[in-house]
């Protein structure tokens, strides 16, 4: 049986309900038109090309290292110059003959080749210097080539490039307050330049590397459990952000539902890391004896934009100001249970309760990795609560049973009150 894609499907069903006139000609048109504009989707046949294109570029590399002795200066010079023009001008005649992905590609290959390029001069002239400015080189280089060829797939090779560089920044036991902030500046270069372009690929991948840029401060700033406080804020604020833009505005152009899963992920691992450092001593006593109010200070006002956007969709009446008030009481019961209050067993509780409701949150949006995200999160925390407290199982169980009545409990009281119960026919 053939299988076939979305966009088919849909085209055969826009073209039936024309014929049977249920869509007059000139919808069915505009529809058609709108349709074909998002044919240049990443298909089976693009991820063709481009896996084709990267083992060109292995090709290339492997067969220089292994001709590499038998080459002059001067040879291997002119190979990196000639590859290099070679893919740029195969990447403008498929340009110019309108072949979407071949083009994309070869731009890439073009790309790589300037990296090749960069790393094969630095050893014929021998070069000294770090490997991580040759990477960012290669990344700046790259973030051009994408500006002026309105490359998507280039622009994806940039920003992981500028995140390749800065992960060689890091170094292994790290330094306190080193952020390596100049990355943000590159960093904002490439999200404005996914949102100039609208590729949700190149989206996706933005938001990875400022989720690794952000998760890097836990090895690099003192104490690291003030900056999974102030990550857990932020992850807050921008839940909230993707909320209220939902609600309306939409200023992401429909990344709000990728964004917010990011957002919760982020959120998940956050309250997890928080969760095991209280098992940490360390922990418990710079929380009982660090008289700095600057302890609580930022975590709690990074609350504001949340509170914010809660009372302006309070009262703008938006769909979704439930959703923004909860996610005000999760910060203040974060902020309260690790950082004011290290009761026993309460983080674990909360740890739960986080995953419960990023999982509620799901299924109220009718979003998959929202779902998938909270459930699975709450199986790994069920583990660990496990894995934390096996030395005293009569804790644990009590800690469980408490678990499962509160929620078979809390699931039939929400079956009572829901208004479209005795309702069924």
């Amino acid at each position: 049986m053939h299988i076939k894609s979305k966009s088919a499907v849909i085209g055969e069903a826009l073209d039936d309900w024309r014929d049977r006139g249920l869509l007059d000609p000139e919808t069915a048109t505009r529809l058609r038109a709108d349709l074909d504009r998002g044919g240049r989707r990443f298909s089976f046949n693009a991820f063709i090309i481009t896996a084709g294109v990267i083992c060109l570029c292995f090709a290339a590399m492997t067969f220089v290292a292994a001709n590499w002795d038998q080459m002059s200066r001067l040879g291997r010079l002119a190979l990196v110059i000639l590859a290099l023009w070679a893919a740029w001008g195969a990447a403008l005649w498929t340009g110019l003959r309108g072949l979407h992905w071949w083009h994309q590609a070869l731009i890439v290959l073009g790309c790589g080749m300037f990296g090749a390029g960069i790393m094969l001069v630095s050893q014929i002239y021998h070069i000294q210097g770090n490997a991580a400015d040759a990477v960012w080189l290669w990344a700046l280089g790259t973030l051009l080539a994408a500006a002026l060829t309105r490359g998507a797939m280039a622009l994806v090779l940039a920003i992981g490039l500028f995140a390749l560089w800065h992960g060689m920044q890091i170094e292994v036991y790290g330094r306190a307050h080193d952020l390596n902030l100049p990355y943000l500046g590159w960093w904002l270069a490439g999200a404005a330049m996914a949102l100039w372009l609208h590729n949700r690929a190149a989206a996706h991948v933005t938001v990875l590397a400022l989720c690794f840029w952000l998760l890097s401060a836990l090895t690099t700033v003192s104490p690291p459990e003030l900056a999974a406080l102030i990550l857990a804020g932020l992850s807050l604020a921008a839940i909230s952000g993707m909320l209220a833009s939902l609600s309306g505005p939409h200023i992401l152009r429909g990344f709000e539902g990728a964004a917010l899963a990011y957002a919760a992920l982020m959120l998940g691992l956050v309250t997890f890391y928080l969760t095991l450092s209280l098992t940490e001593p360390g922990f418990r006593d710079l929380m009982e004896t660090e008289p700095d109010p600057r302890g609580w200070t930022v975590p709690a006002l990074l609350l504001i934009p949340s509170v914010v956007l809660a009372l302006l969709g309070q009262m703008r009446g938006w769909t979704l100001s439930y959703d923004l008030w909860v996610t005000v009481a999760a910060g203040v019961l974060i902020l309260g249970v690790y950082l004011l209050i290290p009761l026993p067993l309460l983080p674990e509780a909360l740890l739960l309760a986080v995953f419960i409701w990023i999982t509620r949150m799901g299924w109220r949006l009718d979003q998959r990795s929202l779902r998938v995200i909270g459930m699975g999160g709450f199986v790994l925390a069920l583990l660990m609560i496990y894995g934390v407290t096996v030395g005293t199982l009569i804790g644990t169980s009590g800690f469980y049973l408490g678990a499962g009545v509160i929620l078979l409990g809390g699931a039939w009281v929400a079956s009572r009150l829901d208004p479209r119960r005795g309702k069924a026919s």
